[in-house]
Order: C-alpha cells, then structure tokens, then sequence
C-alpha cells in the first residue's frame, strides 16, 4: 500500500516526515487553499526531501507559466491536477518533461461520473486520487460513501478525503481495488503534521520495521 502524506506547509513539518516510510509527500500551489505554499517555499521543500520520495505539487486548473515555473525552478517529480484540466493541459506537462508523474484527482459524486471522468483521464496520467467533492477542490477533512469505489477496478488510485487512522481501518474491511492513501489533516493536530500520529499511521498500512 502506498502512503502520501500531503498539505506540507513549513520546513519543520517536512522534516518530521522525510525520512519516513512514506512513499510522496506533497505541497499545495492553490491559492484559495489554506495550505498554500510559494514557488520558492516548494523548492526549499524539495530540496530537503529525499530522492526516494515522490514530491508531488497540486495544483488546480494551473496556466502554462505555473506549470513552467514549477518544473524549471523546484525538484518536483509529480504533479497532481485537481481542477476540471484538458487533455491539452496534461499534453503540455508531458512536452515540458518525459519524467514527471501526473496524477489526477477526481471527486467521488457517484459511480457513473466517477467511472466517466477515469475513463476520460485514463491513457494520459500515471495515477488517480478520489477525494470528497468540494468547491474548493479537495482539502475538506471530510470523508465520503466509499462503497462508490467499489466500481473502480484495474486502476492504480488513492483514497482521499478525511483519512485518519480510524477510516483506514474502516476501510479495510471493504473490498475496494485502491493502491493506497493520501493523507493531510489526518496526520495533522492544530494544523501541525504530528508525527505519532504519521508513525501511527505508517504501522497501520505498512506493517512495523
């Protein structure tokens, strides 16, 4: 199972997390979004986390220059679109760089949409993330009907949406295809990442080293 720990807003918090068994850890360039970082705060971010972790940027329904500017100036290996982008948003990603990953967060409404937005996303980006539908694309800390996903087969996706520890145990006990979770106010208390509670997490869905 793979672990992304998402919303990093200051260094501290990403070093609490760098060395963990985590496999990406994100950071939000959404300027609506109460967790968003700048340009250069993200190239301070990459610099630090370690070459054996996805680092991920989300971005909503991003302009060329953006785009750009992320790939030219931080160490951003993924980026993960969360806004209603067009197939010629992702074409642009791919000519700008061959190596970086593209995810796409889509929101749980129901099956059929569900099912309609994968298939119009699926032959061009690398991995999927099914959030709870908000306005403000994703970041709500709350969860949705995961029995939607139970239609989602075949395809590599994370479970978003107000995930802690004891969703992830709920969870398990469905029979749902995901490769994983992605996780930001869940590892976090007052706003801080907490790192019991990533440790916690860790052992849940990796196992204990």
């Amino acid at each position: 199972m793979k672990l992304k720990f998402c919303g990093f807003r200051q260094l501290s918090d990403v070093k609490k997390a760098k060395d963990l068994d985590i496999d990406a850890m994100g950071f939000i360039h959404f300027s609506k979004s109460k967790r968003f970082v700048d340009i250069q705060t993200i190239r301070q971010f990459t610099d630090t986390i370690p070459d054996d972790k996805e680092k991920v940027v989300i971005l909503v329904n991003p302009d060329y220059d953006v785009i750009d500017n992320l790939i030219e100036e931080t160490g951003i290996t993924s980026i993960q679109l969360h806004g209603e982008e067009p197939l010629a948003t992702i074409s642009y990603i791919r000519q700008k760089s061959k190596v970086i990953k593209i995810i796409k967060a889509l929101p749980a409404k129901d099956s059929a949409s569900l099912l309609t937005a994968i298939e119009y996303y699926k032959h061009v980006v690398d991995q999927f993330i099914i959030d709870t539908p908000s306005q403000n694309y994703g970041g709500t800390g709350k969860v949705y009907d995961w029995e939607i996903l139970e239609v989602v087969k075949d395809i590599d996706y994370l479970i978003a949406g107000g995930i802690n520890y004891e969703n992830i145990q709920k969870i398990e006990k469905l029979s749902l295809q995901h490769s994983g979770y992605d996780i930001a106010s869940g590892i976090e208390t007052n706003n801080d990442k907490d790192k019991c509670k990533m440790q916690s997490i860790i052992e849940l869905v990796k196992g204990a080293h």
